[in-house]
């Protein structure tokens, strides 16, 4: 019997009275029920050259510091440089609600003309897109991904219109890659039934903001704080559902969702009909006020929904995501497309960022749409977002969740730490649970 110096990146669970060791990074778990394992100074007793002993040589469980390092520098030169695949537009700062707990503080806004993106504006951006994607020609026909944003879309129907349309036909003549994907971000309160049908007919995908059930749903309100946009979001994303339309549900989990789990799934699966959910923790400010509890709560519904919902044939995003990444044995490198330098935010001047969240006090916004020369792969800010990743964070390689991570939402972090460079602490929460139940459930 002899003693083995473990990977850094390997960490012990206990599944049905088996004891597994897990690697992190490759993401391969191994049975070593029966051998002497001490985590702490990471050591593994085992016989020489027996079959469990090579096999934990070839994975890379038994390795030097060394070796650590170069499996983590393999890693980061998976990480490209910057290079644009999504534009968001804020196609109006405005909303007809006041959500309790926005990000974007709607709640405290007056609408009014100066929050409103221009067909000019709008086209001016395009062809700023445009140009970016083109920097990179062997990347062209890489997926890319337009989504409209608010405020609410829908209060300038007449751009967002128009932009479907300019949109779907530089699809159709190749100036932009026929894998080109739009999406409207919606409370869906706005809707008709003309809307629907355009949409149907240019093939746009919805994502309706829908938290739940109606009881679940207090924090989503008309300005009067008082009128619910429950019953009418419902009605609208059913009629979208109806119409054959591609829908996505952004639901974010408010202390209200997150205690209503059996009834918010519920009516997730019988009342709306979903097929497409992705479940967001509320982003720290100081609008809503958040219970210590919270975080833990937030992982627990999110990583336990999953699997009620994967019954139900409807396909969970955020848990989903991971199962994915676990499978292939691939890195998450990132958590969002701002991190790595993978996006563009348009604001209704023209001004563009890295981030979206960051429209109302426009943190992050660097250049313009009139700016012919911007290159994200030059910028000092894409660049510095292109290594925002948990490979490049030291707290995060003792972690267990390292490889499915991606590191959580950027902004969170840099408000909570007043740095980009760290993880954020309401996602890793999440990340464990979810890795747990893949691990041991």
């Amino acid at each position: 019997m002899a003693h083995y110096k473990l990977s850094r990146f390997v960490h012990l669970f206990q599944r049905n009275g088996e004891m597994i060791l897990y690697h992190s990074l490759k993401m391969q778990s191994i049975s070593v029920s029966g051998c002497e394992v001490d985590m702490e100074y990471r050591w593994i007793d085992l016989e020489p050259d027996t079959e469990l002993y090579i096999r934990l040589v070839q994975l890379g469980f038994i390795s030097s510091d060394e070796d650590d390092d170069a499996l983590l520098d393999s890693g980061r030169e998976e990480i490209k440089e910057p290079y644009i695949s999504t534009a968001y537009f804020f196609l109006t700062k405005n909303c007809n609600l006041a959500c309790k707990y926005c990000f974007e503080k709607q709640s405290e806004v007056e609408n009014s003309s100066e929050g409103i993106m221009s067909a000019e504006t709008f086209d001016r951006g395009l062809d700023f897109y445009i140009r970016l994607i083109n920097l990179d020609k062997s990347r062209f026909e890489e997926r890319k991904t337009i989504i409209f944003y608010g405020g609410e879309p829908f209060q300038n129907k007449t751009v967002l219109y128009h932009a479907i349309e300019r949109i779907a036909d530089y699809i159709a003549k190749g100036i932009l890659p026929a894998r080109t994907k739009m999406l409207v971000v919606t409370n869906g309160t706005l809707l008709k039934d003309a809307d629907i049908d355009f949409i149907k007919q240019h093939d746009v995908t919805v994502t309706f903001s829908l938290d739940g059930d109606i009881e679940a749903s207090v924090n989503r309100v008309f300005p009067d704080f008082k009128t619910l946009a429950w019953e009418l979001a419902t009605n609208n994303f059913r009629k979208c559902k109806k119409a054959g339309i591609d829908l996505n549900v952004a639901c974010t989990l408010t202390p209200q969702t997150v205690a209503r789990k059996a009834e918010v799934l519920d009516y997730f699966i019988n009342t709306a009909g979903a097929t497409n959910i992705g479940f967001n923790v509320i982003i720290d400010n100081d609008i809503i006020q958040l219970d210590s509890d919270y975080d833990d709560a937030a992982a627990d519904f999110v990583s336990s929904a999953y699997f009620d919902l994967t019954e139900h044939n409807i396909t969970e995003n955020r848990t989903g995501r991971r199962l994915q990444v676990f499978e292939r044995k691939h890195p998450c490198l990132f958590d969002c497309n701002a991190a790595g330098g993978r996006q563009i935010a348009v604001a209704p001047d023209g001004s563009v960022g890295i981030c979206h969240e960051h429209i109302m006090d426009k943190k992050h916004f660097i250049t313009d749409i009139f700016d012919e020369s911007f290159d994200p792969a030059q910028s000092s800010v894409y660049k510095e977002w292109q290594k925002r990743s948990p490979l490049y964070m030291p707290e995060c390689y003792d972690c267990p969740a390292l490889g499915i991570c991606g590191g959580g939402c950027v902004i969170n972090t840099e408000r909570k730490f007043g740095t980009i460079h760290k993880p954020d602490p309401r996602f890793c929460k999440q990340t464990l649970s979810i890795l747990e139940n893949i691990l041991i459930k």
